[in-house]
């Protein structure tokens, strides 16, 4: 059995806004191949590598996720992210710090979703740079 101590990673993520779509897109700084992607609730979807490694999120519908105007979003929002992989379970707890009027406002978001395709136990924080 692996250790989550063992597969404990941290990654940098830079983002870009779709305002049109209301759609903030947050990627890791390395390059990666796209695997397939892990609805986590109906605003939140997470995609893994070929290596089964999360290095992407989406959120759709952004604004409305983090009660505020569409500008806001525009400008670079900060992340601190946690992703847990058990066995049964994928859990994302993050806080994104959206700049309002030039005061950062903590925004958290919580998903969980079933770790049906099996991915490997993994402990994985994400920030941006």
């Amino acid at each position: 059995m692996v250790s989550k101590e063992n597969v404990r990673k941290t990654f940098l993520m830079d983002q870009d806004y779709d305002a049109q779509n209301d759609t903030l897109f947050l990627y890791i700084d390395d390059d990666y191949d796209y695997k397939k992607s892990v609805r986590m609730n109906k605003d939140v979807i997470l995609d893994l590598d070929q290596k089964d490694l999360p290095v992407a999120l989406e959120i759709l519908h952004a604004s409305k996720v983090f009660n505020v105007n569409k500008f806001f979003l525009t400008q670079p929002v900060g992340i601190d992210m946690q992703i847990e992989v058990e066995k049964d379970i994928i859990t994302l707890e993050a806080t994104f710090l959206v700049q309002i009027r030039q005061k950062e406002e903590p925004k958290p978001v919580k998903a969980q979703a079933a770790n049906r395709l099996n991915l490997p136990v993994q402990d994985l924080h994400f920030a941006t740079a």
